[in-house]
């Protein structure tokens, strides 16, 4: 019985504390996708350009989505301001990104649609 209770904490604490920023998805012109980082993340973030010459792609701190998923937290979100990404992609590019601050961010892709991973 201890086995499997172990097992089943080991599967569960690789849930809830595994890739979490992990994200990949296409992105058409204005749309745009949450997903959660800690302060001090080091993100790769992946841009292919799937429609159109060139896009404008960027990942910005998401406050409503944060202050929406704080659970209670007694000290609340907090603020930040500028985008942690802000980059113009012809074809495929690869950046490096760190993040500032815990809570939600968003990648937004405007002039086309790309393919944005987020690792």
């Amino acid at each position: 019985m201890t086995g499997v209770a172990t097992a089943a904490t080991a599967a569960l604490a690789g849930c809830a504390f595994g890739d979490e920023a992990e994200l990949s998805a296409e992105l058409e012109d204005d749309d745009g996708k949450s997903f959660e980082a800690d302060e001090g993340d080091e993100l790769e973030v992946t841009v292919t350009v799937e429609d159109g010459d060139a896009v404008d792609v960027w990942i910005s701190y998401d406050l409503d989505e944060t202050v929406e998923n704080a659970d209670g937290d007694e000290d609340g979100a907090t603020a930040y301001s500028g985008p942690v990404l802000d980059e113009t992609v012809e074809d495929e590019e690869t950046f490096d990104v760190e993040i500032p601050t815990d809570g939600y961010y968003e990648v937004m892709v405007t002039g086309g649609s790309a393919r944005v991973t987020v690792e």
